[in-house]
């Protein structure tokens, strides 16, 4: 009993926020229909924050219950997938079945169990993205994460990069001292030639 005392706390006041925050975004709603019909806005607005209050409320609840279940004890991003199609079936069928009777019970249960499943699935996808860029910008240094901006006039350079640099550097210096080694051989062959043009042009001393 005990325990379950502590545990309900941490159940309803979510689950009440949630439902308020529900509730508050069903009453204006509710009051902009009933100003665009032109008929009781205040009922309209009320009635629609009556609903959506409860509905959000009931859905949040079912799905702390269910997260203290084995059936996602890790959290895992299927299981959370899971609980809130089960969470928006259980919720939509009950708020249904209180206002619109038993027609409606399995139309509510489906769409409201597509929408709980749809919901948390868009959700995790897009946390674990943000999740994923907040640890990858951390692990940048602070030089490293200034050079990466688009506006940054600096250029982050990896080893690998720099090495690549160094490597194409070597290779036009060893292109340039070839070339430098051959005007040098041609200079040094005519260099050659040119004595030996000399020599043969000098008269013999004895003709």
């Amino acid at each position: 009993m005990e325990a379950e005392e502590v545990k309900r706390p941490g159940i309803l006041g979510p689950s009440l926020k949630v439902g308020a925050a529900c509730g508050t975004l069903g009453f204006l709603q509710g009051g902009t229909v009933g100003i665009l019909r032109g008929t009781t806005p205040f009922l309209f607005a009320t009635v629609s924050g009556i609903q959506t209050f409860s509905l959000g409320y009931t859905f949040w609840y079912c799905r702390s219950l269910l997260l203290r279940t084995r059936l996602a004890a890790n959290q895992k991003p299927n299981d959370l997938i899971t609980v809130s199609t089960l969470a928006g079936g259980l919720s939509g069928t009950l708020l249904a079945g209180l206002t619109r009777g038993r027609n409606s019970l399995l139309p509510a249960a489906i769409m409201w169990s597509l929408t709980g499943g749809v919901g948390q699935a868009a959700y995790t996808k897009w946390e674990s993205k943000t999740i994923e860029d907040v640890s990858s910008e951390r692990s940048k240094g602070f030089w490293e994460r200034i050079a990466a901006k688009s506006w940054s006039p600096m250029k982050f350079i990896s080893n690998e990069d720099y090495a690549d640099m160094l490597r194409e550097k070597v290779l036009k210096l060893d292109v340039e001292i070839a070339v430098i080694d051959d005007r040098i051989e041609a200079l040094k062959a005519e260099g050659v030639k040119k004595e030996i043009l000399d020599q043969n042009s000098e008269p013999n001393p004895g003709s």
